[in-house]
């Protein structure tokens, strides 16, 4: 049926669609503009970014410890292969910057119990570094694996099913924050990656700078001001020794409540594990991921 306007005359439905495509890019451009102002809230559509993403109404979480430190010499590529083809949960690493700001794999402040080589690790170079044999100490069998580099693990990652926990370890500049969320931006990892660190410092720049990354606190107390702090930056869990976890039961509670995650390590006994099951943490992290999934698998759903 023809339409007609106040004065009479046919109504062609060439401006009525003008109108609503104007009005649907109005829309659009303001949703953008919102998302600019706050890309946390645009970031939140998925999962991972919210609350209780790192929370399981599952069994027992696996994080494979410095790639599966039990069972590799740990934080090379070697142990995160081995991690990776035990389909666990995550895979975790350390990561640190040599002299001329390489963000590189390594746990300890000083390079000396997992290579060949002496001295502070913030002292060498990365050329330095990648002559060193990062194997070797462990066994012969991984004699000449090198150290890696955040862009060897991303690119590993890359290719992979399994997810990650990045630690950044010490304070960050956050020039230096700024240039492994880009890397991380660069392979679409948002949703396999979560950022976490000991450094509030650190952990405010990854949430000024990527607000839309999954970071978690890790702490060594675990009082009343710890889980205010843990809410007020939005983190998906908070990663602590369990005995702090057995000892602050009104601290997990609330972080339960909260909808923020449990994280327990490094737990690698079955004695462990059931405690930490017991407890209601959601992830173990554990040197041995293969006896972990064995335990769990042994345990069962009713454990």
């Amino acid at each position: 049926m023809e339409r007609h306007g106040l004065n009479g005359q046919p109504v062609t439905a060439a401006p009525t669609m003008l109108r609503v495509g104007l009005l649907s890019w109005v829309l659009t451009s303001l949703l953008v503009v919102l998302m600019v102002l706050d890309p946390y809230a645009a970031s939140a559509t998925h999962p991972l970014q919210l609350h209780g993403a790192l929370q399981r109404d599952e069994p027992l979480g696996i994080v494979s410890h410095r790639g599966a430190a039990a069972l590799a010499p740990e934080n090379t590529l070697a142990a995160f292969r081995l991690a990776i083809d035990q389909g666990v949960d995550f895979v975790e690493t350390d990561v640190q910057l040599t002299a001329d700001g390489v963000a590189v794999l390594m746990h300890d402040p000083d390079v000396d119990r997992t290579t060949n080589g002496r001295g502070a690790l913030a002292d060498h170079t990365f050329e330095q570094l990648a002559a060193l044999d990062a194997g070797s100490w462990f066994s012969a069998d991984y004699a000449g694996e090198r150290v890696p580099t955040l862009i060897d693990f991303v690119s590993l990652l890359d290719a992979a099913p399994t997810s990650a926990f990045i630690e950044l370890k010490g304070e960050w500049p956050a020039e230096r924050v700024g240039d492994a969320v880009a890397l991380l931006r660069e392979h679409h990892l948002v949703h396999r990656v979560v950022l976490a660190s000991f450094e509030r410092p650190t952990l405010e720049a990854i949430r000024a700078l990527a607000p839309e990354y999954a970071t978690i606190l890790l702490t060594r107390e675990l009082d009343d001001e710890t889980v205010d702090y843990a809410l007020d930056l939005r983190v998906s869990a908070v990663c602590a020794r369990q005995r702090l976890l057995a000892e602050h039961p009104q601290a997990l509670t609330r972080l339960r409540v909260a909808g923020v995650g449990a994280i327990a390590y490094t737990l690698n006994s079955a004695e462990e594990w059931q405690q930490a099951m017991e407890q209601g943490v959601d992830f173990a992290v554990t040197d041995d991921p293969v006896a972990l999934a064995a335990w769990r698998l042994a345990a069962g759903p009713a454990t």
